[in-house]
């Protein structure tokens, strides 16, 4: 059994009709046909902008004309992961209307659904005799479903762990999909090679990963491939860029499962700035693509190199940037700090803050405070 992944397909504010779709992926399109199934991450709602409501959030709401779900079939899409942090940026309605479009045109979805039950359902793929199980989790940002909300998987690893051990026990393998990491960052975190480890360690066969943006490396982890991130794979940018920006590239993965072994291949290519075309690499430039990522994967099975890459990339990319140049070789500032520093990186403090910050964003103020008299009555003894 051949799996094609092919990761964030975005259009913004463009229509692709079907012949201008046949233009864009007629490179790609052999690529395609040679497998026998073929996966894509839909990272926008395929919806009428006029009939939904955009949701509160950080970062953009993604949303594409309906007519765009032209790029899907010529791709020969069988399953579009909608578990990603846009697949609910208009809300139940956006949402909703973008799995009934799919369904209408033959295209399966998974990580996204009514509720989290449905969100964590696993798309169950078969061929000759052979069953694979894909499960599609994405990061916890917004739009995620609840048992009472719908939306898209939000990463819980509690909770994957025992859908991995559950659909193990029905397929031959599982592959997770999983939709994370820091955007514009060649290197994964210390945390995400953890995690998609991890995953493997569970019985996960395979990790296919995506959303940085930019391509990162790959590896094979006790026989099973791990696929950090394959960069874009059709979004056009709002920014300019210039034409060799890691923005235009990417890889897509192919996936062969014979019996127990699932060996990875991968195929590189960019697409144009004007968003016309995608151009799979070949010959000299192939070789230099393939060179590059596989210096990013060599760099990968070095614990030390992940974590100063990461340490690099912090300092960067610091969530106030102002805060870490004024506050650089003075220690009594630096021990200011430490409360802060506490709070993200002690477990229990971080899910507290991270609770403490939904409640007020979700307007639920008056539910904290009713909730907070009844701990203070369990904080009194019986005797």
């Amino acid at each position: 059994m051949k799996l094609l992944f092919c990761s964030d397909i975005s259009f913004r504010d463009s229509i692709i009709d079907a012949d201008k779709a046949r233009e864009i992926l007629s490179e790609v399109k052999p690529l395609c046909q040679d497998a026998d199934f073929r996966i894509a991450n839909c990272e926008t709602v395929l919806a009428v902008k006029e009939a939904c409501e955009p949701i509160e959030k950080s970062g953009p709401n993604l949303i594409s004309d309906p007519a765009n779900i032209s790029f899907f079939e010529e791709l020969q899409t069988d399953v579009a992961v909608l578990a990603n942090n846009h697949a609910g940026d208009y809300g139940d309605k956006g949402l909703g209307d973008t799995i009934k479009l799919l369904a209408d045109h033959n295209i399966r979805h998974v990580g996204a659904g009514e509720n989290l039950t449905e969100a964590y359902a696993a798309c169950v793929l078969e061929k000759d005799g052979v069953k694979i199980s894909l499960l599609a989790v994405c990061e916890n940002e917004f739009g995620i479903a609840t048992q009472e909300r719908p939306g898209t998987a939000g990463f819980r690893i509690g909770l994957l762990h025992n859908r991995i051990i559950e659909e193990k026990q029905k397929s031959d393998g599982v592959i997770i999909i999983f939709h994370g990491g820091n955007e514009f960052n060649p290197m994964p975190s210390p945390r995400v090679k953890e995690r998609y480890r991890m995953l493997c360690d569970i019985g996960a066969d395979a990790v296919i990963a995506m959303h940085t943006h930019c391509p990162q490396g790959y590896e094979i982890y006790k026989g099973k491939p791990i696929v950090y991130s394959m960069g874009n794979f059709y979004f056009p940018s709002r920014e300019q860029r210039p034409a060799n920006n890691y923005w235009y590239y990417g890889y897509m993965s192919l996936l062969t499962i014979e019996k127990k072994n699932v060996s990875l291949e991968i195929m590189p290519y960019r697409f144009h700035q004007d968003a016309t075309a995608i151009s799979v690499f070949k010959g000299a430039e192939k070789q230099k693509m393939l060179a590059y990522i596989g210096r990013l994967s060599e760099y990968i099975k070095d614990d030390s190199l992940v974590r100063n890459y990461f340490t690099g990339w912090a300092y960067l990319h610091p969530w106030s940037p102002r805060q870490i140049i004024t506050i650089r070789d003075r220690e009594e500032a630096q021990i200011s700090y430490a409360g802060q520093y506490n709070l993200v990186s002690c477990e229990a403090h971080n899910e507290q803050m991270i609770e403490a910050y939904r409640m007020m964003f979700a307007r639920e103020l008056d539910k904290g405070q009713e909730w907070a008299e009844k701990v203070s009555k369990l904080q009194e003894m019986p005797v």
